[in-house]
């Protein structure tokens, strides 16, 4: 696995004031063993009562028996699900370590919040706002392989720095513009600290087969480009999704879907020539949206 240690190697180990993770999967396990009188979704996560505040909030565990038919699904994984756990703490404290290097933080305010947990089989990983700041969220039951967790963690922890230098959580949710610069700036830092795999890996973790979205992105690109650039004002969730949701949008037709990523990761490389990542990491919106219209203007596609 990138970043983790080696069988029979001495590493030098990060800071452990910058990382706190809180592992549910045991607590999962306990809820579904066999001879657990309840399903899972009944104890699991209430356990953590911040942690189901949130996970309530984002929307997806409103539904309790919803919850509990997908949850009672993962009964027969339990071995999988630990194993899983196990390789992520095994990985969160390099990835977490080597992304606050490359934005500059030092751990001010408290450590990284890393909650390691099983989730409904839909998202991997996620960055969300968990007692007044961002926290890094992994679901082991979407994870892909160890030898491509590394970009997932460095990802959304990116964002869970970011926030740390620059409040992003207090940007418009459904801001494009902060949303392209958020999303290029977490993908440049996960392919400065992994050098030399091609662009389809950093934008989908790893997931093979989407060279054909990269090439079709290259092929439409002026398109993409115009109309990013006629919505890069609008906060409404509307516009927002046909650049960063895999979900079917009125207002997207037949764009590539997720192709703001791409562009975001462009217009930051084209501001990484004359600025550090913790330069960019450190920038207020008022600046953030006037840098990114200046870098779409006339943005040439990627190699």
């Amino acid at each position: 696995m990138p970043g983790a240690p080696r069988p029979g190697s001495i590493v030098r180990m990060p800071p452990t004031d910058l990382l706190r993770v809180r592992d549910l999967v045991p607590d999962f396990l306990a809820c579904a063993g066999r001879g657990a009188p309840q399903l899972p979704a009944s104890r699991y996560p209430a356990g953590h009562p911040d942690v189901a505040r949130a996970l309530r909030r984002d929307g997806d565990w409103s539904d309790a028996a919803r919850v509990a038919a997908v949850l009672d699904g993962f009964r027969d994984r339990a071995a999988d699900l630990a194993a899983r756990a196990e390789t992520v703490r095994v990985a969160l404290p390099h990835g977490v370590a080597a992304v606050s290097g490359a934005l500059g933080w030092s751990g001010d305010g408290g450590p990284v919040e890393c909650v390691v947990l099983v989730g409904l089989n839909q998202a991997n990983g996620w960055a969300s706002e968990l007692n007044g700041r961002y926290a890094l969220f992994l679901a082991v039951e979407q994870l892909g392989p160890p030898e491509d967790l590394d970009l997932l963690v460095r990802h959304e922890a990116a964002h869970v720095v970011h926030d740390r230098r620059a409040a992003i959580r207090d940007w418009p949710e459904y801001g494009v513009a902060n949303a392209l610069f958020t999303e290029g700036l977490a993908t440049q830092v996960t392919a400065e600290l992994d050098a030399g795999r091609p662009d389809e890996a950093y934008l989908w973790f790893g997931r093979p087969g989407h060279r054909p979205w990269l090439d079709e992105c290259r092929r439409r690109w002026p398109e993409i480009l115009r109309r990013v650039r006629a919505d890069l004002d609008a906060t409404d969730a509307e516009h927002h999704a046909p650049y960063f949701l895999m979900r079917d949008s009125p207002l997207a037709g037949d764009l590539p879907k997720r192709c703001g990523y791409l562009v975001g990761l462009t217009a930051v490389r084209r501001l990484r020539r004359h600025h550090t990542l913790r330069d960019l990491a450190a920038w207020p919106l008022p600046r953030v949206r006037s840098e990114m219209a200046a870098a779409l203007t006339d943005l040439p596609p990627p190699p």
